[in-house]
């Protein structure tokens, strides 16, 4: 093959590359950015996401900036398609019910599609292993009153609920929310494939599974205060070039305040620490959020 061939197939596959990831990205319909039809069995509509994910995938040649992204978008399409609940709740949820055209330019736009898959996720998260965590936290206040009061029972589930506030109002953060959804459904998996007699392996999994789970408020509190503290020292600095002296500093982001974050943090242990996610979180939140 001469050199002008192999180049002009090389700028072709680029092509097709950046075409399907840039589809994936702007889309709306989970469907369609897996590339597939509202009809697809569940046969097609895995084929459908691993022809696009081979296409994506961040370490497939040939670079591309944006296919992390893209990447992280299909696995949340699928996975709450593969689902027989969560498809039906977001099939009935995405239905249009008006002839309006819908509004494709915000995310709580139109036939509310990305909106209802987050719903359809949390949903199935909130009414399932968060009773289990409900369950665990009222059996160690009353263990340990003075470590998990009801103070801290409460603004954990509050925390739960902002975190669902910042889904629905935020595709960013629906995404990194999903990240951490993720671990949860690992350790999910691993406590299913255990056999009903392993009781000490299901015991251990269980308290895991807890830990993850109370990791997700934790790490979220975490990557927004750091992304408001972040903010604020630009602003001084930008003040104080300007010879003004900053105001001072008036209540703090997060969703947990400080003695439940603590708590936490003593109670997750290690199961709070996943460099792979703080990173997501930190490249997202580097920028301003809208």
């Amino acid at each position: 093959m001469s050199d002008d061939s192999h180049q002009t197939q090389s700028a072709r596959v680029h092509e097709d590359k950046d075409i399907i990831i840039q589809s994936v990205l702007h889309e709306e319909d989970l469907y369609k950015i897996l590339g597939t039809s509202r009809s697809a069995s569940a046969a097609e509509l895995r084929r459908c996401y691993l022809e696009r994910s081979k296409i994506c995938h961040p370490d497939r040649p040939p670079f591309h900036p944006l296919s992390t992204t893209a990447f992280q978008r299909l696995g949340f399409a699928f996975d709450i398609l593969k689902s027989p609940s969560a498809r039906r709740t977001y099939d009935r949820a995405s239905k249009p019910t008006t002839s309006q055209l819908p509004d494709k330019t915000t995310f709580l736009g139109g036939e509310h599609t990305f909106r209802s898959a987050v719903e359809a996720i949390l949903h199935e998260f909130m009414t399932g292993d968060f009773v289990i965590v409900r369950r665990w936290l009222d059996s160690l206040h009353v263990r340990y009153p003075n470590l998990v009061s009801k103070e801290v029972v409460i603004n954990v589930e509050r925390s739960f609920i902002r975190i669902r506030e910042l889904v629905l109002t935020t595709r960013t953060y629906a995404l990194l929310i999903y990240v951490e959804l993720g671990r949860i459904h690992r350790v999910q998996k691993r406590l299913m494939g255990l056999g009903y007699l392993d009781v000490v392996g299901r015991a251990r999994l269980t308290i895991h599974l807890v830990r993850v789970t109370l990791a997700m408020p934790m790490r979220v509190d975490r990557a927004l205060k750091q992304r408001e503290e972040k903010a604020w020292r630009a602003k001084v600095a930008g003040l104080q070039a300007r010879g003004i002296t900053p105001t001072e500093r008036i209540g703090r982001a997060g969703i947990l305040n400080d003695r439940v974050s603590k708590v936490l943090e003593f109670i997750v242990g290690a199961a709070g620490k996943d460099e792979g996610a703080d990173e997501a979180w930190s490249q997202n939140l580097g920028a301003k959020v809208s």
